[in-house]
């Protein structure tokens, strides 16, 4: 509830540890929990409970764990937190694809190209694509945006913010670095199709029709979306030695939530 989680994950996270509760038995004290118990506890759940639990079922209740563990060791006074290592027991789903650097090189010669070629030249996908790629926002973020919440005061360092009015995602909202040059090509943009509140006063299906006319035009074996533009940005933000800390922040995940996208974001670096 501190974290402002969704009423769901709540529900669902009380659930995961009810079950807990369950397999040890009522006599066990929370002392008493190891890693190897909880280990048996997770295997128990996928290999011999005789109930059907999917990949996603299986990395939610890990993080219910360590999300009640992290709570629990300090206000309980534990030695250590039991269900810190247990990450390495879950069966993972499989990486995001992303962009390589020739990939994102491909990808902005097309985009540049479509903004000044053909009967209707279209800035539309050039500018949408230098955001995500700059920000990581989500699908929602971008569409939800509008210029108020952009910020070019500082010529050297305009941002944008991100901005909830759902409170259960005010954790959510962050201010995040755009580059100046980024701010030019959002100046013509804004000039040709006239834009006042909205930043992209279009649908989200729209949105993903213009990242698709980069795919097409590039004739990429990969479909540019937000989600790839995403983990791209954030695989790219911590090679360029952005700290862990900071990156989390700026992509807007939750510390319950960080753990295993800063494990894939590693492996997506590698």
């Amino acid at each position: 509830r501190m974290a402002d989680l969704s009423a769901n994950t709540i529900k669902n996270y009380g659930h995961d540890i009810q079950l807990l509760a369950k397999y040890v038995g009522g006599g066990v004290a929370v002392g008493q929990l190891t890693t190897q118990i909880l280990n048996n506890y997770l295997d128990w759940m996928r290999n011999q409970r005789g109930v059907p639990c999917s990949n996603k079922t299986l990395d939610r209740r890990i993080t219910s764990l360590k999300s009640f563990f992290r709570w629990l060791t300090p206000a309980a006074s534990l030695v250590e937190d039991p269900a810190q290592a247990v990450v390495n027991v879950s069966v993972r789903s499989p990486l995001p694809v992303i962009l390589t650097n020739k990939d994102v090189d491909q990808a902005l010669d097309a985009a540049n190209l479509i903004s000044v070629s053909g009967k209707k030249p279209d800035i539309r996908p050039v500018v949408l694509f230098t955001l995500l790629l700059q920000t990581g926002l989500r699908k929602g973020e971008t569409a939800r945006l509008v210029t108020n919440h952009l910020d070019f005061s500082d010529h050297d360092h305009p941002h944008l913010y991100v901005r909830y009015s759902d409170k259960r995602h005010r954790h959510k909202e962050r201010k995040v670095s755009v580059e100046p040059s980024w701010v030019i090509t959002y100046r013509r943009y804004a000039d040709k199709h006239n834009i006042s509140e909205r930043v992209f006063p279009w649908s989200v299906r729209r949105l993903e029709y213009l990242l698709e006319d980069i795919t097409n035009t590039a004739s990429l074996n990969k479909h540019v979306s937000f989600e790839m533009l995403r983990w791209t940005c954030a695989t790219r933000d911590h090679i360029a030695g952005m700290e862990p800390e900071k990156l989390r922040r700026k992509i807007g995940v939750s510390k319950v939530q960080w753990a295993e996208v800063h494990r894939k974001i590693l492996k997506l670096a590698q």
